[in-house]
């Protein structure tokens, strides 16, 4: 039998997909786990890859064309198949499920037994223009009203009518949305609608929040005005917890997790990436964690994971000179909060008039959830940590030294594959000649230990219990290292969920995770032991 390539789910309110890219033809022969066709969610564009190996027997769909989440993208015969052999029994699989011989089929017209066949976008589309679907003739699969169909139909009634009057507006140009921006505005015009909002404004005299900035970049740091605000408002939630939640049902649902999302500025629209497990994270973390999603969402690289589950959104317009605004809930989500550009204003410092640079804060709020004197606490908390320039996760980083250098000499003596290294009063050996530790194999260990360091790390900080851990870490080398694979054996009365969580924690953590290349294949197993019973 063929196999199917169908859209996939790949977010929990993913619904639908559109084919960017299709990186393979009908007749090409494709090897399992390569890249077949690259698709657009709500959030992220992710490739597909082939579930077999076989030649491409057919493209179920155009680039460009959106399919439901199960929908047929593409068919697969396999190895030893032959393509007549893989349609005709993809037919006979289609003809099955179809409704019986008597039964009224569908007609190439979009409608079905009285409904009209049109992707969503073809129906919104048609919509706001006031076309009527049923008379339409679709040319998707099985007779599907497209987008498409919708707007050449839309551009033919325009071009019918009479020339316009002098004095007419007529646009320029029409510039469609992307994806991104079209969500966005359905989501946010949504949220507007239905969720009451109220803003709290307030100003920060950032002079001792610049100060601490340039004493950490003097040490080699590298912070932001924006790391500061998203660290002082992770240190605010933590008091605040009814602030770092989501209404639902008469109920509001407050997360111990602090999943901060942060506004980013792309091409295709406005993105927001999740710093998730903020509350676990001191200043360096934040900043370096906020950089990384940044770059991956300039790129195009962000995993739908990087966009799910996020509690409390920051966004800073500050770098585009704007000092103050209305921000808009991204439901469900109880709050978001706004931050300006730092500008020099006179303000009143013990009674006398003193310049200082001072940044002004909007924070909208859902007034189902949360009043106005709750809403108060976090915002002036908010303020006080900018204020006063060292907050909790500032000190963390000061006393942690995350930026601590570190110094190795290796030298190689005589005409061996001998390396002997040293670190202060530290010594060891590199041996590629005898079998002996290799820099893959210390490289390996490097990683192992740092997985398990920053485990335990991040077990301390949650308070959770972990007994026994340990790691077995391998590399495929060919030539070059093009693979890595890790298998984590814990020891632990935490369930499996509690603790995927907190070794995703501990992975983004490690340093030597980090200097893994993307072109490397890497994938992390855990396999969790029942802690004995006192």
């Amino acid at each position: 039998m063929p196999v199917v390539i169908q859209m996939p789910k790949l977010g929990h309110a993913m619904t639908e997909g559109t084919v960017l890219q299709w990186h393979k033809h009908a007749g090409d022969k494709v090897v399992q786990g390569e890249p077949v066709l690259t698709v657009e969610t709500d959030k992220a564009q992710v490739e597909i890859e082939a579930p077999a190996s076989g030649v491409i027997a057919r493209l179920a769909a155009a680039q460009g064309e959106v399919v439901q989440v199960g929908g047929e993208l593409a068919v697969i015969a396999l190895n030893g198949e032959t393509v007549d052999a893989a349609m005709t029994a993809r037919a006979a699989a289609i003809a099955s499920a179809q409704p019986p011989s008597g039964a009224p089929k569908a007609a190439a017209t979009g409608a079905s037994r009285g409904r009209v066949i049109a992707s969503p976008r073809a129906k919104r589309l048609a919509a706001e223009r006031g076309i009527d679907l049923s008379g339409l003739s679709g040319s998707g699969p099985d007779g599907m009203i497209t987008e498409d169909d919708v707007r050449r139909t839309s551009e033919n009634q325009t071009a019918a009518l009479s020339a316009p009057t002098p004095g007419a507006l007529v646009p320029a140009r029409r510039e469609k949305l992307t994806r991104i921006q079209a969500v966005g505005a359905r989501n946010l015009t949504q949220s507007w609608q239905q969720v009451p909002h109220f803003v709290q404004m307030v100003r920060a005299d950032m002079s001792r929040a610049m100060d601490a900035r340039r004493a950490l970049n003097a040490n080699g740091a590298k912070v932001s005005v924006t790391d500061l605000i998203l660290a002082a408002a992770v240190a605010a939630l933590r008091e605040n917890p009814r602030v770092n939640a989501s209404y639902s049902d008469g109920e509001m649902l407050i997360y111990d997790r602090i999943n901060l999302g942060i506004a980013v500025d792309t091409p295709d629209g406005l993105i927001v990436p999740v710093i998730h497990d903020a509350q676990s994270l001191d200043l360096a973390a934040i900043s370096a964690r906020a950089a990384e999603l940044a770059m991956k969402a300039r790129d195009k690289k962000l995993t739908p994971s990087d966009l799910e589950a996020a509690t409390f959104t920051v966004s800073n317009l500050g770098a585009y000179g704007v000092e103050n605004g209305t921000p808009v809930i991204f439901a469900p989500q109880a709050a978001l909060m706004f931050a300006g550009a730092i500008r020099d204003e006179v303000l009143a410092i013990g009674g006398k008039p003193e310049v200082r640079p001072a940044m002004q804060i909007a924070i909208a709020y859902d007034h189902r959830g949360i009043d106005g004197a709750t809403a108060s606490r976090f915002t002036t908390r908010v303020k006080q940590f900018l204020e006063d320039g060292v907050n909790p996760a500032a000190q963390a980083a000061a006393t942690v030294q995350p930026h601590r250098k570190r110094e190795v000499t290796l030298s190689a003596p005589g005409d061996s594959l001998r390396v002997d290294a040293s670190y202060g009063a530290h010594r060891w050996v590199l041996d590629g000649d005898d079998g002996g530790v290799d820099p893959v194999c210390a490289f390996l260990g490097a990683l192992g230990g740092c997985l398990l360091m920053s485990l335990r790390v991040a077990a301390r900080v949650r308070k959770a219990p972990l007994g026994r851990a340990s790691i077995r870490a391998r590399a495929n080398e060919k030539g070059h290292v093009k693979e890595v694979q890790v298998e984590l054996e814990v020891e632990t009365s935490l369930d499996d969920e509690k603790l995927h969580r907190l070794v995703e924690v501990a992975e983004r953590g490690c340093h030597i995770r980090a200097l893994i290349r993307e072109d490397i294949a890497y994938n992390m197993t855990v396999r969790r032991i029942e802690a004995a019973s006192n």
